[in-house]
């Protein structure tokens, strides 16, 4: 088991940045979320875009989550509140700490692989995720 403090910084690792151009962020957007929902994230629309958590009771506690967020060209996925991760707040969203670490990482990763598919890693896609 990692400490709850490298968990909170290999959260706040997680960034993935795309410059669009001419696609359709509609229908990548599709994509993405269904990537979180695979990893057991469930999305629900924000002013910026999406929130990914496991539940709404989750992210009404403040726990981290992923965010999608949409502003012009750019397309960018991050970990909103990494910091927040706490054990007690996490049971009594019904989970561990590192159960949620675990489906915010596999929720990242999905999307990546999502994004991967379309795009070359380098100008238009930077992709950071922790390793391991």
């Amino acid at each position: 088991m990692r400490n709850l403090e490298e968990l909170r910084r290999r959260l706040a690792k997680i960034r993935i940045v795309l410059r669009l151009d001419e696609r359709d962020p509609e229908e990548i957007i599709g994509e993405l979320l269904e990537a979180g929902r695979t990893a057991g994230l469930n999305p629900e629309r924000r002013a910026e875009g999406y929130a990914l958590a496991p539940s709404r009771l989750a992210a009404a506690l403040g726990l981290p989550h992923l965010r999608i967020g949409l502003l012009d060209s750019l397309l960018m996925i991050w970990v909103r509140a990494p910091h927040s991760l706490d054990d007690l707040l996490c049971e009594v969203a019904g989970l561990s700490a590192e159960k949620l670490y675990e489906m915010i990482l596999s929720g990242a990763r999905r999307m990546a692989e999502v994004l991967k598919r379309y795009f070359e890693e380098g100008d238009a896609l930077q992709i950071t995720l922790p390793k391991g």
